[in-house]
């Protein structure tokens, strides 16, 4: 059988299911119970008429008179109760010691047969059901056998009675339970429903809707706590998602917009030779632009695709930092910048080309705003295990407000970042995406007028071959 796909109409049959069998198994325990009280509360009855019934035996001491059977008598009060005059209906009968029927009552059933003996170490009373008449009897020390039975139809309808009852007492429970566990399953699962109107909501666009639920300490407002933080940061995604989207398309208008416009405005009427030459200058220029956004646009879309694959290895640090600082030397001899450097062996494990891209981004960033005459101090160390490197400038500095937000895309700080630089604001983000698939840690200090340091910790031994790839 196929169960619903309602949870809360499944909740309610297995709570039907197991409430019905709980009262159904006490209900039939209690009959039993009831039934055998009142059938031990007949045998006391029979057994009390058999133990009157042994008064009516001959004494021991009478003498018979030749050729005249003892006889069996019962007084007057006592017989009444054998007579089937009375309510209770009981009958007797009483076999000699040899066997043979001694005497019996008016109402006692023909054919009554006579309980077999008991054996030496029986007992020498006991009970039998025939049908539906129930007898006790008893075995006299001298062999007489005495039973007193009655009907047990006053017992059975009294049970049909209490049996009918007792399933009247049983539906009205099971009712009111099914009752209380539907109210208790449809409060248990309003949160649910609150979750999937407010999951509903944010799938048609609402990304500021949250869940409100009363009980936060529950399974379910524990649930709807995660859930708010992760549409928290859906919201959060979306949000700068949109924001890279209008940054991107704005830096790519633009040297677009130059490439158009030059192209245009020489077309309009001819030009000499030095004007032809000097618009393609300026288009190559912002095609340039364009490419190296382009570039870096694609390069931030496979680190957070996971597609930037690491070539991970062991590495010095130092030779990385060296072979950079190398490379951009001409140009801080043509800013007349002085780079210093601090470099003893640093091992690391990490892709040395991307490395080293994060020391071109942060040393290119540095020479960008440090004024001439400024200097750049490159060191490297290890610490803890972990190879570290830093790059200090001696430019104007980070402003605390922008602090937090330099490693977000397309940003710049009015002071440090600015657009007369030429960058369009990805490059620490590119550092940012390498520290993280390589599991780094890349920090900033600044002081406004003096500079800034930035600090890279990357783990000197392999964390788990997860780390092959960008996060």
């Amino acid at each position: 059988m196929r169960l619903p796909e309602s949870l809360r109409l499944r909740i309610q049959i297995w709570h039907g299911l197991l409430l019905a069998a709980v009262i159904t198994g006490f209900a039939l325990a209690d009959y039993r119970y009831q039934a055998a009280n009142g059938l031990r509360r007949l045998d006391d009855e029979l057994s009390l008429q058999v133990r009157n019934l042994v008064d009516g035996l001959p004494s021991p001491q009478q003498v018979p008179r030749p050729g005249v059977p003892r006889e069996f008598h019962l007084p007057a009060s006592r017989a009444a109760m054998f007579d089937g005059s009375q309510p209770a209906g009981y009958y007797y009968a009483v076999w000699r010691r040899n066997g043979s029927l001694w005497t019996q009552s008016a109402a006692a059933p023909v054919d009554i047969p006579r309980p077999v003996p008991p054996a030496p170490n029986e007992s020498l009373t006991g009970e039998r059901t025939r049908g539906l008449l129930r007898e006790a009897f008893m075995f006299t020390k001298p062999g007489v056998c005495l039973i007193v039975g009655r009907s047990m139809d006053t017992e059975r309808a009294a049970m049909r009675e209490y049996a009918r009852r007792l399933t009247a007492i049983s539906s009205a429970v099971l009712v009111l339970g099914l009752a209380i566990g539907w109210w208790i399953a449809t409060d248990a699962i309003r949160p649910i429903g609150v979750i999937t109107a407010s999951a509903r909501r944010i799938a048609r666009g609402e990304l500021n809707e949250r869940i409100s639920i009363r009980e936060q300490n529950s399974e379910l407002g524990r649930l709807s706590a995660v859930l708010n933080e992760t549409f928290a940061q859906l919201d959060e995604s979306f949000a700068r998602q949109k924001r890279f989207t209008a940054d991107a398309a704005h830096e790519l208008r633009t040297p677009v917009a130059i490439i158009l416009a030059k192209a245009q405005g020489v077309l309009t009427r001819e030009r000499d030779a030095g004007t032809y030459r000097q618009t393609l200058e300026d288009c190559v220029g912002a095609a340039r632009r364009l490419r190296q956004l382009t570039e870096s646009l694609l390069q931030l879309a496979a680190w957070d695709s996971g597609e930037g694959a690491l070539k991970l290895k062991d590495c010095n640090l130092a030779d990385i930092a060296r072979e950079s600082a190398v490379l951009l030397q001409p140009l801080a001899e043509e800013r007349d910048i002085a780079i210093k450097f601090e470099l003893p062996p640093a091992q690391c494990w990490a892709d040395p080309g991307c490395i080293a891209q994060v020391l071109l981004n942060l040393l290119t960033n540095a020479l960008n705003h440090t004024p001439a005459k400024g200097s750049i101090t490159l060191r490297t160390w290890a610490d803890s295990g972990d190879a570290i490197f830093s790059i200090t400038d001696t430019g104007a500095g980070i402003t605390a407000e922008d602090l937090p937000r330099i490693f977000d895309r397309f940003y710049r700080a009015d002071g440090s970042r600015s657009r007369n630089t030429g960058g369009a604001g990805l490059g620490l983000a590119i550092c940012k995406a390498i520290a993280d698939a390589h599991h780094a840690k890349i920090e900033v200090r600044s002081t406004v007028g003096s500079g800034s340091t930035f600090t890279v910790r990357i783990p000197g031994q392999p964390l788990s071959e997860a780390s092959s790839t960008a996060p």
